[in-house]
């Protein structure tokens, strides 16, 4: 199963967004990587 890693900077927006990318991302079928190094998918929300 592929990975991916959402890391958030920024205001409560921000976080808003993050949880919304990571919902789509889960609909696309990766599931949530403990930390960047083992994702095949890295985000960085500004």
């Amino acid at each position: 199963m592929r990975r991916y890693h959402v890391t958030t900077f920024g205001c409560q927006m921000n976080a808003h967004d993050s949880e919304r990318i990571k919902g789509m991302l889960e609909s696309l079928g990766l599931g949530e990587a403990i930390s960047p190094e083992t994702a095949d998918v890295i985000v960085f929300n500004t």
